[in-house]
Parts: structure tokens; C-alpha cells; sequence
């Protein structure tokens, strides 16, 4: 089995997925000869305007598309460990799956955790949803796939919604059951990749919600070790127009 959590002579982990190093995803182009000065610094001389403008198109964040296992040697396989975000030691989670050295159809959650030096994700993988070392994960194809369900939820206040087209929900405490929400479309961000929004509706009209998400590879929800790849920005939960901040992982 490969030494799935980075010890002994492991090198350090790779940068986390999807991040080049730069901060060129988030500057418009009139702040494009800072953004290469910056670059230069860093020893990246020869970029051109052209690559940056193809990394804003493109981007190459985690997000939902499949992923390949990379850096596995051919008679090795890459062990999914199970309940990491829990107990946050390695050597007591149990071994529930393997994933072979050439697999390209590992789901990444949208969920990670520190341990250590080592990044970690969560995957679903031939049914088996568990924690994969990050570094041996590359995404398959550098085009996005924004999330076809994703599941919300933030605190204080406390409010939890699943995003699906065809079975989006509402829980709240205040509320003694799920409130069944109609998708009523969904708004791509306005010269963003890494932003949409959700419009959502209940039927008798008594709940009008929209999800606003954004890919950060950086949520927290105050309350764990975890770290998600969306944040979202929930309104109409207020009366007074204020937003609900929360996080939002891959819908297994």
C-alpha cells in the first residue's frame, strides 16, 4: 500500500489543486502590468498577456469534474481512508477503498482538511465516498464543470439547503420539516467562471431564496477543521434583505 499520509521520504505536498501560484485569477486587465510584474518577481518572465487571459477563461480549479490519481506507482494503489474529518489522525481511520494507480473517475467532494503538512480530500469513488491525499489527485480535463447538485448550509444562523434541479430542499430550526424548493434557474456569474447564482422557490410562494456561490478553496464554517471549495451567500432568509454567509460541498 502506498504511504498514504506523506511520511518518511514523501516529498512535500504539492500546492493545493488548482491554484498557480499567481494572484492573476482575480485582476481585470487594465491591472495586467502589476499582475506581470508580480509574475516576474516570482521568475515566470515569458507570460504573456494571451496565457493570462486563456487562465481566466479556463480556469483550473477543483470543482466537480473527474479526477485522476497522478504520482502512484504502477504496482501501488492509493488507500481512501474513512472518518479523517473526524478524528483528524491518520493512522486510526480505517482503510475503506482503494483506488487504482490509473484511475481518472476519482468525484472530488468540494471538501479538505490540514493534517499535518498534507492536504487531504474528500472523493466518492465506485461508491465509496472517503479521504484521499491531495497531492496524488490532479484534475482530468482542464475544462468546468460547474456542480449539478450541491449541498449548503451556514450558522448563525443555522440554515441548510440542497441544491438539485429536480429536489432542492429548505431546513431550518424554525421550521418543522423540509421545505420542498423549486430551481428556478440558475445565473452564471457576469465575466466569472468561478461565480453563479441560484434562484429558488417554494411553491405556496412563502419561501423566494437565492444561493449565490462562489469558488474559493478557501470556506470555513467556523465551527470544524474542514475547509470547502464554495462559499455562498444566502438571501432571503431575512425579512430585511440581509445575506446569510455559509459554505457548500459536492452533493454525493
Amino acid at each position: 500500500m502506498i504511504s498514504d499520509n506523506c511520511r518518511g521520504n514523501c516529498e512535500p505536498p504539492a500546492a493545493p489543486l488548482g491554484k498557480t501560484g499567481s494572484e492573476g485569477q482575480d485582476m481585470c486587465l487594465e491591472r495586467y502590468r502589476q499582475y506581470r510584474k508580480s509574475l516576474q518577481r516570482k521568475g515566470f518572465r515569458k507570460l504573456s498577456l494571451a496565457a493570462i487571459l486563456l487562465t481566466n477563461l479556463i480556469a483550473v480549479p477543483a470543482w466537480s469534474q473527474p479526477h485522476s490519481v497522478s504520482g502512484v506507482n504502477a504496482d501501488d494503489v492509493l488507500n481512501i481512508r474513512a472518518d479523517i474529518d473526524q478524528t483528524l489522525d491518520v493512522d486510526s481511520s480505517d482503510i475503506v477503498g482503494t483506488i487504482p494507480h490509473d484511475a481518472s473517475d476519482v468525484m472530488v467532494t468540494g471538501i479538505s482538511v490540514h493534517i499535518g503538512d498534507t492536504n487531504w480530500r474528500e472523493i466518492r469513488y465506485n461508491g465509496t465516498v472517503g479521504w484521499v491525499n491531495a497531492r496524488y489527485l490532479t484534475p482530468s480535463s482542464v475544462s468546468l464543470e460547474r456542480p449539478e447538485t450541491l449541498q449548503c448550509s451556514g450558522t448563525e444562523p443555522f440554515w441548510n439547503i440542497a441544491i438539485d434541479e429536480n429536489d432542492s430542499t429548505f431546513i431550518s430550526p424554525d421550521l418543522a420539516s423540509p421545505i420542498k424548493l423549486d430551481d428556478l434557474r440558475l445565473a452564471p456569474g457576469i465575466g466569472r467562471a468561478d461565480l453563479w447564482a441560484h434562484y429558488l422557490d417554494s411553491a405556496d410562494g412563502a419561501y423566494s431564496l437565492t444561493v449565490v456561490v462562489r469558488y474559493t478553496e478557501a470556506c470555513s464554517d467556523g465551527m470544524s477543521d474542514l475547509t470547502y471549495d464554495y462559499e455562498a451567500l444566502l438571501l432571503g432568509l431575512d425579512t430585511t434583505g440581509a445575506p446569510a454567509y455559509g459554505c457548500c460541498s459536492i452533493g454525493r
